[in-house]
Formats: C-alpha cells, sequence, structure tokens
C-alpha cells in the first residue's frame, strides 16, 4: 500500500465522526465555509417539538502548513446541527452593488457560546446563547439559543489547496 494511502487509512481510523457540545472545547470552526442554512421546525400540533438549525459546512478538520507560506488542508463535507433552537437571528449582507455579488459560502471566524440562566424552554439543563462570527462576509453573524449540537462528518476527509471543497469535489464525496 502507498504510503500517502496508509497515512489516509490511518486518519479516517483514529479520527471521530461526530462531535457533541461536550466536545466545543477541543473544536475550532475558523475558515470552515457554511454551504447551506436550514431551519427545521416541528409541528407542535403534532407533539414535534423539534427545533433544530442545520449548517452543511465544509470542515477543516487538520491544518498543514508548509514552508514558505504554503498550507493545505484536509476538508470533509458535515452538518453541524444545534437542538432546541430559541431567538435565531440570521444577519448575512453580501452588499449592494446592483445584482453584481453572487452566492458563495460564508467562511466561519469562530463560535462562541455563553451559558444562559433563567431560560425557561430547557429546564435542568444547560442552555446557551450561541454566536457564530463570520469572516465573509464582513460583520456576518448567526446567533440563537441551543441546548447542544451534533457535528457530523458526511465522508472522509480529502487534502485540498484551498479552505474548501469545490461544488464538484463536495458532490463526489456525497454521492451525488
Amino acid at each position: 500500500m502507498p504510503l500517502a494511502a496508509l497515512r489516509r487509512r490511518q486518519r479516517a481510523e483514529s479520527m471521530a465522526t461526530v462531535w457533541t457540545e461536550r466536545d466545543f472545547d477541543r473544536l475550532s470552526w475558523h475558515d470552515c465555509h457554511i454551504r447551506r442554512i436550514d431551519l427545521v421546525a416541528g409541528d407542535a400540533d403534532e407533539g414535534d417539538r423539534t427545533s433544530d438549525l442545520a449548517l452543511g459546512l465544509d470542515v477543516i478538520v487538520e491544518w498543514l502548513c508548509g514552508v514558505g507560506g504554503g498550507a493545505q488542508s484536509w476538508i470533509a463535507p458535515a452538518t453541524l446541527v444545534f437542538h432546541g433552537v430559541t431567538d435565531p437571528r440570521i444577519a448575512i449582507d453580501w452588499g449592494h452593488a446592483c445584482g453584481q455579488v453572487a452566492l458563495h459560502p460564508v467562511s466561519i471566524d469562530r463560535i462562541q457560546r455563553e451559558r444562559l440562566q433563567g431560560q425557561k424552554v430547557y429546564l435542568g439543563r444547560a442552555y446557551y446563547r450561541w454566536r457564530i462570527v463570520l469572516n465573509w462576509p464582513v460583520a456576518g453573524e448567526i446567533t440563537f439559543g441551543a441546548v447542544g449540537f451534533m457535528q457530523t462528518l458526511l465522508a472522509e476527509p480529502v487534502l485540498c489547496g484551498t479552505q474548501q471543497l469545490s461544488p464538484r469535489e463536495r458532490s463526489r464525496l456525497l454521492g451525488r
């Protein structure tokens, strides 16, 4: 087996594929790209209290910094789903250029959380105010309350010379 294939296999075998709010302090979403935003609301009349914010991401699972400023990243498509979402606010503004700025992936700077006291939705559980601060578009952010999250890798990471997957590579990895 070639060395590169062996290293990929070892990386895949040793890497977790699911993370939750318990892993928050060990995770970073810096420069990860949001490809999709889904609001998942259940039907309260049917007893379904689902209230999720689901993000489709290109997650950088490992940075490889090269000599002379070059860098590569191991990137995988993933979902990041926040559960028990309240008070969502999505502020993403690409600007007003008379139809000249096309839709493109949103880049995350960081995700912050602050524990809320006295909330009345999830009694007996820690509840947080979440803030997803964006690199691009500048000054963008997504804020909301949530009880926690689950992040799931949807495919094995691939080595990229950029900080995101191309649409073709993402589709290939997801079998579309």
